[in-house]
């Protein structure tokens, strides 16, 4: 009788200590992280007082006037910007046109303003210059340094021949950090060469990115 004893009082001890252990109290540390994330948005607009500048250049007294050609520059909605990147906004983008152009007439466009009204620093970097026959291919300019001066070259329906050049403060651009509130301005020139297609629509497509400031490269 005794023996049985001892073995019941066996397992009831091991219940006791077991649910000793269930009911140990205890508390909870808790962290919690809320994140606000900021906005990467930069645009063209017209600045106070500083309203886009064109210098029309030609060759001789003759040429560079309104009747023979004509360049104009006009903030337009032309295409969504950066087709596949959800972050990017519809906003305004320059639009140059020459009307009636020939070899050795040249654009100047001035007073080109880029605002930063975003939440984030950018830098920005220069895509790709490109240019071609409208409704055709689109070929790669090529970057030139001569004389301490940056432009690019193109040639608009692959012949090897020089049609276009580009050039203008907007290579400047490269490496440039811009903060949120602020402004930048640059220039833009185009000069038609020799080799340019008669009776064409040339396009000229110039495509600068702006990056978070610590993740250009």
């Amino acid at each position: 009788m005794n023996k049985l004893i001892a073995f019941l009082a066996i397992p009831l001890l091991l219940v006791v200590i077991l649910g000793s252990a269930l009911a140990m109290w205890y508390d909870t540390l808790k962290i919690k992280t809320t994140i606000s994330t900021g906005d990467v948005d930069v645009e063209f607009s017209e600045r106070t007082g500083q309203s886009i500048h064109i210098t029309e250049v030609g060759q001789g007294n003759e040429y560079g006037k309104p009747w023979v050609a004509n360049c104009s520059a006009s903030l337009d909605q032309i295409e969504n910007e950066d087709l596949g990147n959800p972050y990017g906004n519809n906003d305004y983008e320059l639009n140059i046109t020459i009307v009636n152009g020939y070899p050795c007439f040249g654009c100047k466009v001035e007073n080109l303003n880029v605002y930063n009204s975003g939440t984030i620093p950018v830098k920005f970097k220069i895509v790709s210059v490109t240019a071609g026959l409208l409704g055709g291919t689109m070929y790669s300019c090529t970057k030139v340094l001569e004389d301490s001066t940056t432009y690019y070259k193109c040639d608009v329906n692959n012949d090897t021949k020089d049609d276009i050049h580009v050039w203008g403060c907007f290579t400047s651009l490269e490496g440039q950090q811009l903060d949120p509130g602020n402004w930048t301005s640059f220039t833009f020139e185009t000069h038609i060469k020799q080799g340019a297609p008669e009776n064409s629509t040339i396009i000229v497509q110039i495509k600068i990115r702006a990056i978070q400031w610590n993740e250009y490269s």
